[in-house]
């Protein structure tokens, strides 16, 4: 009996939280494809710190929420912009990446970040290039860029596919699918 009523209560945790995402969703970030929303709050962490400040977002609210607390107000800020519902094909040539988005990918591709384990960060991408062959012709899971005009600002989410699409190609202009967001 015991056993059952531990199995029914975390059930209903689960159930809270599913429902939980779907308000996340439908009150704050409503206008994020639902590509973007589940890279957001799976990968990015975004559930998880929802989930750790549950009883502070019901007590004062989740707008409220979303405005004041830090971590959350710069998520929120992060991905205010305007997003292609579908995604799309680009043509980019590794200079239409930002300088610091360029230097970032360089130096963890020689080793020198430390922070990224070279032969952790080269399985990555040796497993990325045998399991996507399409990379590189726009024929790949969509990546999530941030961009302003034809520059690439930002890379939200697939910054691994998308140096190795150009990896691939020896630097050689590239078709990238994507999800783009520019400033409203």
């Amino acid at each position: 009996m015991k056993l059952l009523l531990e199995n029914w209560r975390g059930y209903l945790n689960e159930a809270r939280y599913k429902g939980f995402r779907r308000e996340v969703y439908n009150r704050v970030y409503s206008h994020l494809p639902e590509f973007v929303f589940k890279d957001l709050y799976d990968r990015e962490g975004l559930k998880d710190y929802v989930e750790d400040r549950a009883e502070d977002i019901q007590k004062i609210g989740m707008e409220e929420f979303f405005t004041t607390d830090e971590y959350a107000k710069e998520s929120y800020n992060r991905y205010n912009l305007d997003w292609t519902q579908k995604p799309v094909i680009l043509d980019l040539k590794w200079e239409d990446l930002s300088t610091e988005e360029r230097k970032f990918l360089m130096s963890k591709h020689k080793g020198l970040n430390p922070n990224f384990p070279q032969d952790e960060y080269q399985a990555k991408i040796d497993r990325i290039l045998s399991t996507s062959p399409g990379l590189g012709e726009g024929e790949h899971e969509p990546v999530i860029l941030k961009m302003d005009g034809e520059k690439v600002e930002d890379i939200m989410g697939g910054r691994h596919r998308t140096f190795a699409a150009f990896l691939k190609n020896d630097f050689a202009p590239i078709q990238l699918k994507a999800y783009v967001g520019t400033d409203k």
